[in-house]
């Protein structure tokens, strides 16, 4: 949970009796679904985050609580908010503690609002809704019920940004939309037909099966992660990667999962390829209907299959982060109670390759290293050619450099 007070305001209740203006306005929603009972602004709130189709909990979901005040008596002045932000349970539920009161009287603390987040579905406000921005009616302070729809093919990012408010704690996630925006909004000759959704390409979404966050609860590592889809293969409909690089780090403190769905028959011998390809591969039933494990060096990995879906997992992880093949296994059993989520998402513009990649196993290395490596440095294979010297110019009365000096 992370709480953070803009510019450290503080807050403060009036003195009963003293004439000053509330330091709580009233709030607009109810206590509870059962009540009628207005809430208490301050708090606490909780709630359980599902999937509206489905109606299976969401796990790993953002929720955002805001608090906004106003400062001042008589000509009073907007003042700073404080922000909370959580993440849901793997039973979809939230809970944001209650906002303590402070000591500075001048402080009225006069609107609350919550959005919810996460990838692949439309973001959940508790002011109004994304369709067409009328009042939300249905929001309570205590058991709260949000209902995420999933997000559509031909969505406007830009307006979907506009919506969410990606600022703030939203943006690491929000900010795979942004592209999609800029293009959305870049100035054209001529106003293109709208795709349908049959032409909008789209490709599956694996964010949903591991977060930063759970990772370095499992393994221990207090540093950031860099999460980005891995460069070796496009996600399509049928794959999808992810990409956790430790900012500052080697290899051995990445990890990376890799996930296809396929026809059940194909994603059986998906996973035998990845058993007949990845040096040293010992299959088991450790997960899922089989399984595999292999190691590459610093690398450990696990393999899965789901038969019944059609889901092959490969997730691998560096010694700096996976001790062993045991809790690189307890990770894909995380992953594991997921894989019925994951969904497909509006793919953006893939960027040509730097460079093509030399046939070798799966278990490459996560980062560019020296070589020789499996796979070049972004951009060029061998070392920049080095700067030509600019001649310079001998300044008046400076000593000659040519023949015969000294």
């Amino acid at each position: 949970m992370t709480i953070k007070p803009w510019l450290g305001a503080l807050f403060a209740v009036t003195a009963a009796g003293s004439g000053c203006q509330p330091a709580v306005a009233l709030a607009p929603f109810r206590a509870r679904p059962d009540a009628v009972a207005p809430a208490d602004l301050l708090g606490p709130y909780d709630g359980r985050v599902t999937d509206a189709g489905s109606g299976k909990p969401i796990d790993g979901a953002v929720v955002v609580a805001s608090w906004s005040v106003r400062l001042g008596h008589g000509l009073s002045g907007p003042g700073p908010a404080v922000v909370v932000t959580v993440d849901t349970n793997a039973d979809g539920r939230y809970r944001i503690p209650r906002l303590d009161r402070g000591v500075n009287y001048h402080a009225l603390v006069e609107r609350f609002t919550l959005v919810v987040y996460q990838r692949g579905y439309v973001a959940w406000r508790s002011d109004r809704r994304f369709a067409d921005l009328s009042p939300r009616t249905e929001f309570t302070q205590g058991g709260n019920q949000v209902r995420l729809e999933r997000l559509p093919a031909d969505v406007s990012h830009a307006r979907h940004l506009a919506y969410a408010g990606a600022g703030g704690p939203l943006l690491p996630r929000l900010e795979w939309e942004l592209p999609l925006a800029a293009e959305e909004l870049a100035p054209s000759a001529e106003a293109a037909p709208r795709p349908s959704d049959a032409e909008v390409e789209t490709h599956l979404d694996g964010r949903i099966l591991l977060s930063a966050d759970e990772l370095r609860a499992v393994s221990g590592y207090k540093g950031e992660f860099a999460v980005a889809p891995l460069a070796d293969v496009p996600s399509s409909p049928g794959y999808d990667s992810v990409h956790f690089k430790a900012v500052g780090q080697g290899e051995r403190f990445d990890a990376a999962i890799r996930v296809w769905k396929l026809p059940p028959e194909a994603a059986l011998e998906k996973l035998e390829q990845l058993g007949r390809e990845l040096p040293a591969a010992q299959t088991g039933k450790e997960v899922g209907d089989r399984s595999l494990r292999s190691k590459e060096g610093d690398l450990l990995a696990v393999g899965a299959l789901d038969e019944a879906r059609g889901v092959v997992v490969l997730f691998t992880c560096g010694a700096g982060l996976c001790a062993d093949h045991a809790q690189a296994a307890a990770l894909v059993r995380r992953m594991w109670g997921r894989i019925g989520r994951m969904g497909q998402v509006r793919s953006a513009p893939a960027p040509a390759p730097a460079s093509p990649l030399p046939p070798g196993p799966l278990l490459i290395p996560l980062t560019p290293a020296p070589a020789p490596s499996l796979i070049p440095p972004p951009g060029r294979l061998g070392p920049a050619a080095p700067r030509p010297a600019t001649p310079q110019k001998p300044r008046p009365g400076a000593p000659s450099r040519g023949r015969g000096a000294r």
